[in-house]
């Protein structure tokens, strides 16, 4: 679904960067050997129930790929698996007013001197001497096509070499901040600092915007919030990873309202979770597919899925256009192993959004 993006053109993101593009989506639909239908089933697997029905002329949307099953999303929501032996793909149609949503975690950018700079992140820019220096020259680097926000102060809200500002870039002339919208915005809770006050329920809390997508003609297209989020680590332990993670209900509470009437509320960035655990954390969709987001220190890729879109009312963004995407960037360095120490532990995922027509908020 999503082309494969090359680390020089500077298309991948810091923070939560908004790329438009001219996006294909791709479909799958019976072959014309199917006088029926093909059964949608809940797993790869003719052993698995039925979830669905698609009949001949109906089209699904293809969501991941497999060697003998497409992962597939029906028109009434339904997600499932149909086999590959009675199922074509239908030919690519445009999607109007797209673009690409994304987040990646680079491994402390603005520490030591061995970062190329000219790559992107979400999260981890670290705060050195109080400032942010490894966003500036990122955003210096990029040039006067792209526009940034980054939060006014680093979380924890001290001076450790470990405190992380989040930032987001964009596109002004396809992406703005909503009319009276400036920075980000903190979600409430105690700030980690020595005169912090309250509970403190997020090691980082995360911090979210308000966005406008210009249409291709320039019109308005469609608005949306979003939050970037880093989960705390906490040395591996998922109790307490789950136990921070459960308050994120409360995140998507303040950013509905920050901006009364806005239902297009997304969360993304790092959570520390594979899907299975996340799911048991938080109610709001996982919009993400595949796995292996991070790596292991060879610089070779993972099984864990832990970086994730999060959609807190998906029959309300229906802007989103399939799922979240891990894109596999490690090629672009000398070497895996070079990718993982100049670079990141974590590769970037990518979804879609397109703002074909009126916003239904």
């Amino acid at each position: 679904m999503l082309h494969r993006f090359r680390l020089s053109l500077a298309s991948l993101l810091l923070g939560l960067l908004l790329i438009p593009v001219a996006t294909l989506a791709r479909d799958i639909t019976p072959s014309d050997r199917v006088t029926s239908r093909v059964n949608v089933r809940a797993g790869a697997s003719t052993d698995q129930p039925i979830v669905g029905k698609l009949q001949p002329g109906e089209t699904a949307e293809l969501l991941e790929s497999f060697p003998r099953w497409d992962k597939v999303r029906l028109e009434n929501g339904v997600e499932g698996f149909v086999s590959k032996a009675w199922t074509v793909e239908v030919a690519p149609s445009p999607v109007s007013n797209a673009i690409r949503i994304g987040t990646w975690n680079m491994k402390k950018l603005g520490h030591g001197s061995t970062k190329d700079f000219a790559l992107l992140t979400v999260i981890e820019v670290m705060q050195k001497q109080g400032g942010h220096a490894g966003y500036d020259t990122l955003l210096a680097r990029l040039g006067s096509a792209w526009a940034g926000m980054v939060t006014e102060s680093p979380r924890p809200r001290t001076g450790s070499g470990n405190a992380e500002f989040y930032a987001v870039l964009y596109r002004p002339n396809r992406v703005e901040p909503c009319a009276g919208w400036h920075g980000l915005r903190y979600q409430l809770d105690n700030d980690g600092s020595p005169t912090g006050v309250g509970e403190d329920h997020f090691a980082r809390e995360p911090a979210y915007g308000c966005f406008v997508v210009r249409s291709s003609s320039g019109g308005v297209g469609c608005d949306f919030m979003v939050a970037a989020y880093h989960a705390a680590w906490a040395d591996g332990n998922e109790d307490e990873i789950v136990a921070e993670v459960s308050h994120l209900p409360e995140l998507f509470q303040s950013m509905a309202d920050a901006v009364p009437g806005e239902k297009d509320l997304m969360v993304i960035g790092d959570f520390n979770l594979v899907p299975e655990s996340l799911s048991e954390a938080v109610s709001a969709a996982d919009r993400t597919t595949g796995t292996g987001s991070t790596l292991r220190i060879q610089g070779t890729r993972t099984h864990n899925l832990y970086d994730h879109l999060l959609v807190r009312d998906e029959a309300a963004t229906t802007e989103l256009k399939g799922n979240a995407e891990v894109i596999d960037v490690v090629s672009e360095a000398s070497s895996p192993k070079t990718f993982y120490k100049t670079l990141s532990d974590h590769l970037p995922i990518v979804a879609t959004m397109a703002c074909g027509g009126p916003d239904d908020d």
